[in-house]
């Protein structure tokens, strides 16, 4: 599985290269605009076209989104731990699930209505300078049931280790938005990515 964060930030164009992201292979996207108001978010998705908007990821604005008839939602590891408070409180088999880990220990916990999680930073983050690579014992994994995604620092000459390591999946951030040319790191990654034996998918 590949999967695209968005920047924190709007950008000139950003619907327009998501589109071409996905045309491209992209499996799915994280709209990842914190502080951003519905207004702003409902002209960002009316921007995707209609037949990959089911493949959205929204980490904010969860009931806005449902009413969106978007699908597909993050939970950081703070708002995780208060859906956790709540018991988990209207979690629906309808909607899928992801959320934000930094142990393999902590995504051992996780229910099992949490579809994937990212396990972050794999490698030494392209956006964040001081967000050093940190080396994860994926041999003590030992939940199956949430598919697991490498975060950080992956991009196009790295994301074949990714699964090397164990993960399901890579998930990118600064190889897109730092790049000059998003959609060649994004075909060079699909490349790679299709010549690994055994990919695991998300329905």
């Amino acid at each position: 599985m590949l999967i695209v964060l968005s920047d924190s930030d709007f950008r000139s164009g950003e619907t327009e290269i998501v589109n071409q992201l996905f045309l491209a292979g992209l499996d799915l996207f994280h709209l990842r605009k914190y502080g951003a108001g519905e207004e702003s978010l409902l002209e960002w998705v009316g921007g995707i076209a209609p037949e990959y908007r089911s493949k959205l990821v929204l980490h904010h604005h969860h009931e806005w989104g449902r009413s969106m008839g978007i699908k597909r939602f993050h939970y950081s590891e703070r708002d995780r731990l208060t859906w956790k408070e709540q018991n988990w409180k209207d979690a629906d088999k309808v909607f899928v699930y992801s959320t934000s880990v930094h142990s393999v220990e902590e995504y051992n916990e996780l229910p099992d209505h949490f579809s994937y999680a990212f396990l972050s930073p794999v490698f030494d983050s392209i956006s964040k300078t001081d967000y050093k690579a940190v080396t994860f014992d994926l041999g003590k994994r030992t939940k199956k049931e949430t598919l697991l995604i490498g975060l950080g620092g992956i991009r196009a000459d790295n994301v074949k280790r990714v699964f090397e390591m164990g993960f399901d999946g890579a998930a990118l951030l600064g190889a897109i938005w730092h790049s000059d040319n998003p959609l060649e790191e994004i075909q060079n990654c699909r490349y790679a990515i299709n010549r690994v034996p055994t990919i695991k998918s998300i329905e």
